[in-house]
């Protein structure tokens, strides 16, 4: 009697927990942190489910040594006499018992184990469809906020002034300056620039000069604009890269943040971004767009297209996440129709991506010349209700 009543009061309460979890779940996307306190009731409903399985594994013991006890009264009872009648029903009847409650521990057992587990399930997939919703807010939530909140002059000094023009007699190009600072092993000053292999080949190309005494390289800075030579020290043609030292031991102020190595998997089609350069000769101008596309194989090397106008000249500039302001690549070519008089479609541009810039440098062991840093993203951890 006293297991019947134990059995139907653990029911009931199971019955309970399922229904307070099925309530609970409903309600997670309005409260999402009603699913560690869930988490937690689950872990308990388990914990009571095993303790409830050790009550019947404890009654079954007790019963299979009662019908021991009996068996051991039955062989020293006479045979046919009345105590033996009775000592044998009694056997009988624990060993019915017996097998009936094996059989309810397994059934409920299993049972019980494929409603927790059926739980925990639902859990764990509202948990993951409320981070990702909560993530994709936040995500957009700090491009809107980009968008709205972007200051002028932060614009210019990480995308603008970073940029610089590369001149030959007949050919003009554009570059990213990604360093300027000391040289440990020398203590001087040195300051690089990210450009296109294409731009330095046909200015060596068209001014012969150049080889020897360098090329026009103009740096333009807030109250000044410098006309510095340079010399292209490393170049990789395959993916249309070159790196070019300035013959200054001037420091220069303003260096692009280029987009982190551990995070250039995180660009995506659609990302909102920034094309600057000098096209046609002019001073450093942007032109916004979005990623087009991640792939695009050229000459054996894979290359983005981006949607942002650009023209003859951009060859060479830098392409930027508008988000951040971070360098995410190098523009090299731009798309031309016809063969005769060609016509450009100037939004569609293809850039070197910087992850092969980095392999680029990094094969060279001038990686050390790229100054990355994480642009820490809107805290909206305050939120208390992720959007519907």
């Amino acid at each position: 009697m006293k297991r019947t009543l134990l059995e139907v009061f653990c029911g009931l309460a199971a019955l309970v927990l399922m229904v307070s979890y099925h309530h609970q779940i409903a309600r997670l996307e309005e409260h999402q942190a009603d699913i560690t306190v869930l988490e937690r009731k689950v872990d308990k409903a388990s914990a009571s489910a095993r303790d409830f399985d050790q009550m019947r594994q404890d009654i079954l013991a007790q019963t299979e040594g009662r019908m021991k006890a009996l068996e051991t009264q039955l062989a020293a009872a006479k045979e046919g006499s009345d105590r033996a009648k009775t000592i044998a029903e009694e056997l009988h009847y624990a060993k019915s018992e017996v097998a009936t409650l094996r059989s309810q521990v397994s059934s409920e057992y299993e049972r019980t184990k494929a409603l927790v587990d059926a739980y925990i399930t639902e859990v764990r997939i509202k948990e993951k469809d409320a981070a990702t919703r909560l993530a994709v807010a936040q995500d957009a939530i700090a491009k809107l906020a980009g968008q709205l909140y972007r200051d002028p002059s932060e614009l210019t000094r990480t995308m603008l002034l970073p940029t610089v023009q590369l001149n030959g007699d007949d050919t003009v190009g554009s570059g990213t300056l990604v360093f300027s600072g000391e040289n440990p092993k020398s203590n001087k000053v040195e300051t690089y620039v990210l450009t296109s292999y294409h731009v330095v080949r046909n200015i060596l190309a068209d001014t012969p000069r150049a080889a020897q005494q360098g090329f026009d390289v103009t740096v333009y800075l807030p109250s000044e604009r410098l006309v510095l030579k340079g010399h292209m020290v490393a170049n990789q043609p395959k993916i249309d890269a070159a790196l070019v030292k300035l013959d200054t031991d001037r420091l220069m102020p303003y260096v692009a943040n280029v987009l982190p190595r551990t995070e250039t998997d995180q660009v995506k089609v659609w990302d909102p971004v920034c094309a600057v350069g000098c096209p046609l000769g002019n001073d450093p101008v942007p032109s916004h767009g979005e990623v087009s596309s991640l792939h695009n194989e050229l000459n054996g090397a894979n290359y983005w297209m981006v949607n942002a106008p650009t023209y003859f000249g951009n060859s060479g500039g830098g392409i930027y996440r508008t988000d951040t302001n971070q360098l995410i690549g190098v523009f090299s070519k731009i798309y031309t129709h016809g063969k005769g008089t060609p016509v450009v479609v100037p939004h569609m541009g293809l850039c070197t991506p910087m992850e092969l810039v980095y392999d680029w440098l990094a094969a060279e062991k001038l990686e050390h010349l790229l100054q990355s840093n994480s642009v820490p993203r809107i805290d909206l951890s305050g939120l208390a209700t992720p959007p519907k």
